[in-house]
């Protein structure tokens, strides 16, 4: 047999005389390995105990529940050791991998319900180092004053300026047009290569201004 872990849980059964529902519990077998292995139960008791799917197949990296029920209590079998043994074996070959032992024992009375916390040592809730106060001293609260939330920049005059000065000069006619019925003088004819220009600076200082 070789010496593969086996994973049971619980580790041991009790069951309880006084307490029907405690007749019948689970056993979780696990297979925590790369491959899929075959199992079987046995029994040291096999009259004192109905197993449902005594044996089958556990898949790779799964678990199986075993149910186990105690058909026979009575009160000359309490405080008597039992034991089921729980074995893996290599589906292909059929050796076995390795076996765990489960003690059980059936309990003259019923399951007791004291806190387990309560029990043993006295344990005693521990005393903070710091004291609120401090802890507020340490702690300070912070205000962020996010960018966001600060007033806003005034408007750049000179960039308001200069966008004004470049609307009124994309108004102006472009030459060549025929001035003879224009009004303006023929030296604020200005070319499309100026206009070009002015509109290029309009589009910049728009950015700068209309930006968040």
């Amino acid at each position: 047999m070789k010496n593969f872990p086996v994973f049971v849980f619980p580790v041991s059964l009790e069951f309880y005389l006084n307490a029907r529902h405690t007749y019948k519990q689970l056993l979780t077998v696990y297979n925590p390995y790369e491959f899929s292995v075959n199992f079987k139960v046995l029994c040291t008791s096999p009259n004192k105990f109905t197993v449902i799917d005594p044996e089958g197949v556990i898949a790779p990296q799964s678990c199986i529940d075993i149910i186990v029920r105690y058909t026979q209590p009575s009160a000359s079998h309490c405080n008597t050791t039992d034991k089921f043994r729980i074995t893996m074996y290599d589906r292909n070959t059929q050796q076995a991998l390795g076996k765990r032992d489960i003690p059980t024992k059936l309990i003259d009375g019923e399951p007791s319900n004291t806190n387990p916390e309560s029990l043993g040592d006295n344990f005693h809730p521990l005393a903070s180092r710091s004291t609120p106060q401090k802890q507020t001293e340490e702690h300070p609260k912070v205000i962020c004053n996010h960018p966001s939330h600060r007033d806003n920049p005034p408007v750049n005059v000179v960039a308001v300026a200069v966008s004004i000065c470049c609307i009124a000069a994309l108004l102006l006619p472009t030459q060549p047009e025929a001035t003879v019925n224009s009004q303006l003088p023929e030296w604020l004819h200005i070319g499309s290569n100026l206009k070009l220009v002015f509109s290029f600076v309009l589009g910049l200082v728009s950015m700068l201004v209309l930006r968040p």
